[in-house]
Order: structure tokens, then C-alpha cells, then sequence
């Protein structure tokens, strides 16, 4: 063995020579590794080459033939069929578009910004407290619990902008007579950089908790105030409704420990994360909130604002996207879509596309998602992304999002480019999104029908709506009580809901609770497999369903449950007080699907008014069809064409009520040329019929003849005992008292089981199949027998 020695910049560096095979031994190494570092470099160059050319040859294919492609499948989808639906489809865009262009007044929102500055206040106490009441829960539950110490919202008050006030028309139908409320709707930015004043305290364990503040909060995003319905008696509005239409955007900026303790490092997100959810599911819609302004003629069934409809949503197809770079690696992306509309919830999540390997220019024509649309301003949220799950991906990145309203969607005819961003920025990448609406209806074919069959497609919605109950069985100042409803109990399609709680406070009756609340469940074919067993023919309305023998697994019922909590002066529950069922097959055969009862819970006597619609989903080509089809089954009446209320459950009978007609508007004056005008003299002439099949002879009277008079006041009542409201109706027929013949102004048919629930109600008079701008009010209250 030789020692060596070199010299190097002055300094010596020895090392120690081996026999010859050592020193062939490392040669041979050296060679290996350098062999290697070559063959990688080569496979590296290689794999990219082979990228390179992969794309080259996807971009000849695109250019060659893609463009016809995709002209080819959007004739398919929109235009490529016959000349009659060529046309339909023409008349669903024209409707669609309609429903998105609303005319109305803009405002800038200055006067409600005024009215916020003068009464914020008083608002920073009540919103403060309502704030601590919504969330303390929540926190409560946390990784890291929290609860307020201290919560003043300061001395900024919120502003307001971009005000647009325009008109909408609830439409409903009761008793076969389709009727049109209209109400008011504003839509308004709302905007607040709050310097508050809160100071939450963290249990970190049972000895140690520390403090941490919020000095600032952001909040910005759109709300609609909805007033409606409107009726022709002070104050004009019902009821006031509000809420958010999309999420707001919110930021809360820290101070204190949650800035300097490892174990509040999450606590910023977590928080925010919890003020979004209980902002969702409070202010949020589908969710708003509920004031009545008369209480004497409030009635949350009329309140209720149904969703548009359904909107089918597709990514067609993506373009602009580039080769990744990882390392020394080119990595053609593997994109995939997730598609939302407004706040999503575990109910509806958001829709993911497939995964498209290796493309630059995907396309998921064939695959779509359906959203119940509350609102056509809310917006729909694209969030594009490379998948993980490929074998070249680490992880799952961000390529870009993008969002639109429905509105605008189809304002461009429901087609739209839109560029996807990431924080703000542009990024070149581009989605095309398709947006079809379906529309509810009373008729269930979609529930068996191929064309809702998807796996992300719905076919139909169950909208279960808890208005009051009557007579709790507990003590005033103890009642808490709330309503559980579960759609499929024990089931697979099991979804659990929750009204309010209601207890005694000034303003609200305990023993009588008002939850007015709404639930909605997205149904889809999976959900009634087994239930329906036979299908319709599609040209035919369905009047009954075949459903399985086996429907013995509340798969589709809904339970209502009523419910006593701790009662806010410290009294423990009395838990469950009652529960009462609604099946799915008194819901297909009940009439128009709908339910509407007042029915007895538990043995207590307390009783539940709820309603429960099964509504199916049409395109607009399926909805002129129905429209042709009912048109050809009223030429020829059957025994089912009978006017019927949908309130079919008071569940009460052998009643003693009065009915009273009040007052009428809107009569004609009779122009004459010779003699002078004819003021009309009016009475009315009312039957009322029981709905009982024997029934021999309606009911009859007559009011006093009002004199000279469009707008008479009869005031005329009649005491009637021993009636069963269930099933009966009232004509109203309205004559102008001549000396010769009385000439008929109009008729109108009044449910007795809604007149009752109302106890005032007004209607308009038809002359024929016209409306005559003619009105007549009744009244009906409950006498003590």
C-alpha cells in the first residue's frame, strides 16, 4: 500500500492508493454511476419528447375534427331534433331568459345606509346578543372550546349599496284555482368593516384557558329583503323575509394569544369556518329569516316562497390549460371539476366531474349535476383541478376558479366561457359551462323516467314545511319546544332536520308555538327504487302510482316529532311529546301530492299543522307536452276534475262557524248614451256545498243589495253549525239588482278549509273562464258550540 500527496493552493492532501483491484473497483463505480446519471438524463429527455409529441398530436386531432365535434354534440343536445322541439327548446330559452331579465328600479342604497347609521345602536345590542345565542354552541363543541367573554360590534355601522327593487309573483293553487300573490323583493350589497370590541376566552385544559380578541370584522356580500305577499289591507306587507343570497364573504382579524399559541394556530380558520356555517344555516338560502307584520292575517303558507326550479349544470369542456413542470419532468395535467351552486350543505355537496387524463382540452359533455335554484342570482362556483391520484401527481393543485350567477348564465342563453383565476389573477384557462332548467310540477312521471336516472340527477323534491302546533300539554314557563322532522327514518335516504325553539318571550305564544319552517329534500331515483314498481305512459297524467309491497322501511316517510327542551329558566325537558307519520303513499295518492293536516301529537292534546309536496321535475319540452295532454283531458271531464282543497286534514267535524261577506271592489259602471251611467247595485248569492257525495241541497242566502256602489260593504254573516269543513267549498256569485233581469258580475269558489285557516280571504270573480279585475272578501271564524 502507497501513500500519494498533492499539492492544491498550497495546501497537501494526502490519501492512501490500494492494490490494483481497489483501484478498478472504484473506477468501476464511477463508470456505474455515471452510466446512470446518462440513462436517467435520456429517459428524462425521452418521456418529455414523448409528451411533447402526445400533444402536438392531441392539438392535430382537436384542429382537425374537435370544433365540428363539439358543433356536432351542441346540435345534438339543443338543436339536433325535430322542427316542433327545435321549438320548445326555443320557447325554455325565452322563458328561462325572461326569468332572467327582471325589470325593476335601481337605487344606491343610501337611504337604507341612513336608516342603519340612526338605529345601529340598538341594532350592535340585539344583533350582539343574537350572535352569542347562535354561536356559543358551536364553540362550545370545538377541538379547542371557546365562549365569549366580552362582544360589542363598535361604532360602525353597516352601508349599503347597489340597491335594485323589482316585483315577484308567488303562484299556488288551492282548491283547483290557481291564484298569483305578488310580492316586493330588494336586492342590495351589503357592506361592514366593524371595528368591534370581542374577546373570546380558549379552554386549553382544565387549569389553563387564555384570552384572545377579533378588533376587526369584514363582511361584505348580496341580500335580498323580500315583502310579501302583498294584500289590499294595512299594512299591505304579511310578512318581511331576508337573508343572504350566496355566502358572504367574511374576514376577523385576531389579536392576542390565538397569534402567539401553537394550540390556537387553527382557531382563526376554525372560527371562521363556524360563523359561515351557522351564517348558512340561518341567513343563507335556501334559509331566511321571518318577521310577520300582521299577525292578524300572517299565514307562513302563503309567505313561503317555492325555488325556481332545478338547474342542470355542465362543464362541457376546457381549454388553454399547459404542461406541468415537476422537477425535471413535463406532466400533462389530469383535470377534474367541481361544481357548485350557492351554499353548498351535506344535503346537495358539490358536483365532481371524472378525472381526464393527460388533455389540455378536456371535456365532460356527457356528465352533469342538478341543483335546486332558489334564487337566479345565485352563483355557480367552478374550482378546477390537477387529480392526486395519478401516478405523476403529488398532489391535488389548484388550476384556476371561476363563478357566474344563474342569471347571467342565462342572460348568454345558458351557455358561457368563463376564465378561471386563482387569488384574482388570471391564468388563461377556460371552462365552458351549460346550464338547463327544470321546472317543479305536480305531475311525478321524472321519478321513473330514463332521463332523470343519473347518478348525480335528481328527479324530484320533497318540500316539508312545519307552520305551528297548538295546545303544548306543559307549563308556559317552562315550554322549549321544537320540531324533528326525519325524511326516511332508519333508512339509507335518511336526513334529519330541526325547527327552531320557541319559548315563552314577549311576543311569542309557548303553548302555541309559530315555527314556520321550511325543509327541502332532493330526491333521486336511487332514493325510490323500491318503491315504484310500474311506470306510466309519459303522454299520459298520472293519477295514481304502483308502488311495491315491500315500502315497509319509512324509506320515504317523513316523521314529525315534537320535542320539549330545557326550558330557559332551568327546567329539565319533558323530551319527546309526541310523533306523527306522513308515507310516501298517502303522498302519491293524496291530491296534487300535497298534504296539508292539523293533526293530533301524543296523548297530550297538543296538535301539529304542517304541509308535505312531492313535486316532480319537467323541461320545458315535457311541460308543453303535459300542457297538451291536460288540455285534451278537460274536454272531456271525469269525476276527478272536482275542485278539492289541499287542506284536507282539520281532522275536526260537526264544527259551528260563521261566515261573513265583507266587502267588494272593482265593480263596472255601465256607460249608457242616452240615460246617465249605470252605478251598479250589488248583492251577493253564496252556496255552500259540503263535499258530501249524498248531498241532496246546498246551502243557500242571500246578502242585502248595496245601492250605487263599486266598492259595496255587505257585512252579512250566517251561523252554521254542524259542518265538516273538509271538503267544502263556497260559491260566491255576485249580481247587479235591476228591475228586470239581475245581471251576473262574477263568481268566485272559496275553500271552507282555507277560509277557515285564513279567516279572511279575497278573492277575484270569473266570468266564465275570465278574470273580471272584480273582488269579493269573505270571512269565516269558529264559533264556540
Amino acid at each position: 500500500m502507497e501513500s500519494c500527496s498533492i499539492a492544491v493552493d498550497g495546501s497537501e492532501i494526502c490519501y492512501v492508493v490500494g492494490d490494483d483491484s481497489s483501484y478498478y473497483h472504484l473506477l468501476h463505480n464511477v463508470t456505474l454511476v455515471a452510466n446512470t446519471v446518462v440513462a436517467t438524463c435520456i429517459a428524462v429527455a425521452a418521456y418529455n419528447y414523448y409528451i411533447h409529441l402526445k400533444i402536438q398530436s392531441r392539438s392535430k386531432e382537436k384542429n382537425g375534427g374537435g370544433s365540428d365535434d363539439e358543433k356536432e354534440w351542441l346540435m345534438e343536445r339543443i338543436g339536433g331534433r325535430s322542427e316542433n322541439q327545435r321549438l320548445v327548446d326555443l320557447s325554455s330559452k325565452s322563458i328561462a331568459a325572461s326569468l332572467a331579465h327582471v325589470d325593476g328600479m335601481e337605487a344606491s342604497g343610501n337611504f337604507l345606509s341612513g336608516i342603519f347609521a340612526q338605529m345601529w345602536h340598538h341594532t350592535n345590542v340585539a344583533v350582539s346578543r343574537a350572535i352569542k345565542e347562535a354561536l356559543e354552541p358551536t364553540l362550545r363543541d370545538m377541538a379547542v372550546p371557546l365562549h365569549f367573554v366580552r362582544l360589542d360590534l363598535g361604532d360602525v355601522p353597516i352601508r349599503t349599496r347597489n340597491m335594485f327593487i323589482h316585483r315577484v309573483d308567488l303562484a299556488s293553487s288551492h282548491g283547483g284555482t290557481k291564484t298569483n300573490q305578488a310580492g316586493i323583493q330588494i336586492d342590495v350589497d351589503v357592506e361592514w368593516n366593524g371595528n368591534c370590541d370581542i374577546m373570546l376566552q380558549a379552554t386549553l385544559t382544565k387549569s389553563v384557558k387564555v384570552t384572545f380578541g377579533v378588533r376587526a370584522v369584514k363582511l361584505s356580500g348580496r341580500m335580498h329583503i323580500l315583502l310579501s305577499p302583498l294584500t289590499t289591507e294595512l299594512p299591505i306587507v304579511s310578512a318581511v323575509q331576508y337573508g343572504f343570497t350566496n355566502p358572504p364573504d367574511i374576514q376577523l382579524e385576531f389579536t392576542g394569544a390565538v397569534k402567539s399559541i401553537a394550540s390556537l394556530g387553527l382557531v382563526q380558520s376554525t372560527l371562521v369556518s363556524a360563523v359561515q356555517s351557522v351564517l348558512a344555516g340561518v341567513l343563507v338560502l335556501p334559509h331566511r329569516m321571518v318577521m310577520p307584520v300582521e299577525l292578524g292575517g300572517y299565514d307562513f303558507l302563503d309567505v313561503y316562497k317555492p325555488p325556481v326550479g332545478m338547474v342542470r349544470l355542465t362543464a362541457v369542456s376546457g381549454r388553454g390549460f399547459t404542461v406541468v413542470h415537476k422537477f425535471l419532468l413535463k406532466d400533462i395535467p389530469d383535470i377534474y371539476c367541481k361544481i357548485s351552486l350557492g351554499a353548498s350543505n351535506a344535503a346537495r355537496p358539490p358536483f365532481r366531474t371524472s378525472t381526464k387524463n393527460d388533455t389540455l382540452k378536456p371535456s365532460w359533455r356527457d356528465e352533469s349535476g342538478d341543483f335546486i335554484l332558489y334564487d337566479m342570482d345565485q352563483k355557480v362556483c367552478v374550482d378546477v383541478f390537477n387529480d392526486e391520484s395519478a401516478p405523476m401527481d403529488l398532489d391535488d393543485g389548484l388550476l384556476g376558479k371561476a363563478e357566474i350567477s344563474v342569471r347571467d348564465l342565462f342572460r348568454n342563453e345558458g351557455m358561457c366561457e368563463l376564465e378561471l383565476k386563482i387569488q384574482g389573477v388570471e391564468t388563461g384557462c377556460y371552462v365552458t359551462l351549460l346550464a338547463e332548467l327544470h321546472y317543479l310540477s305536480e305531475y311525478l312521471q321524472s321519478l321513473y323516467s330514463p332521463k332523470y336516472e343519473g347518478k348525480d340527477q335528481l328527479c324530484g323534491l320533497a318540500t316539508i314545511i312545519v307552520t305551528r302546533a297548538f295546545g303544548i300539554p306543559i307549563p308556559k314557563e317552562d315550554a322549549a319546544t321544537y320540531v324533528k322532522v326525519v325524511y326516511g327514518e332508519s333508512s339509507e335516504n335518511e336526513k334529519p332536520f330541526c325547527t327552531g325553539t320557541v319559548t315563552d318571550y314577549p311576543g311569542h305564544d309557548a303553548l302555541n308555538p309559530m315555527y314556520d319552517s321550511v325543509f327541502h329534500v332532493p330526491i333521486t331515483s336511487a332514493m325510490l327504487k323500491e318503491d315504484l314498481m310500474s311506470a306510466c305512459p309519459t303522454n299520459e297524467t298520472p293519477t295514481h302510482l304502483s308502488f311495491s309491497k315491500k315500502d315497509n322501511r319509512n324509506r320515504n316517510d317523513i316523521s314529525f316529532i315534537l320535542i320539549d327542551g330545557d326550558g330557559t329558566n332551568g327546567t329539565t325537558g319533558h323530551g319527546e311529546l309526541g310523533k306523527i307519520m306522513v308515507t310516501h303513499e298517502s303522498l302519491l295518492k293524496a291530491y296534487k301530492h300535497t298534504i296539508t293536516e292539523t293533526r293530533p301529537i301524543g296523548d297530550g292534546g297538543a296538535k301539529l299543522e304542517f304541509q308535505v309536496i312531492l313535486s316532480g321535475m319537467q323541461s320545458e319540452i315535457e311541460r308543453i307536452e303535459f300542457a297538451a295532454a291536460e288540455m285534451k283531458r278537460l274536454r272531456s271531464p271525469q269525476d276527478d276534475d272536482i275542485p278539492r282543497s289541499i287542506y284536507g286534514g282539520m281532522m275536526e267535524s260537526k264544527m259551528k262557524i260563521r261566515i261573513t261577506a265583507v266587502r267588494g271592489r272593482g265593480f263596472p259602471i255601465r256607460k249608457r248614451s242616452i240615460k246617465k251611467d249605470d252605478v251598479p247595485d250589488v248583492y251577493c248569492f253564496i252556496r255552500l256545498h259540503s263535499g258530501d257525495p249524498h248531498e241532496t241541497r246546498p246551502l243557500n242566502w242571500k246578502t242585502c243589495t248595496i245601492k250605487d256602489d263599486t266598492m259595496p260593504q255587505w257585512n252579512y254573516s250566517r251561523e252554521i253549525s254542524d259542518i265538516d269543513p273538509a271538503g267544502g267549498v263556497l260559491r260566491v256569485d255576485v249580481y247587479d239588482e235591476n228591475k228586470g233581469k239581475d245581471m251576473c258580475l262574477g263568481s268566485a269558489e272559496f275553500s271552507l278549509e282555507k277560509l277557515l285557516r285564513k279567516r279572511v280571504l279575497e278573492m277575484e270573480l270569473r266570468d266564465g273562464s275570465e278574470l273580471t279585475n272584480s273582488f269579493v272578501t269573505l270571512q269565516c271564524i269558529r264559533r264556540e258550540s
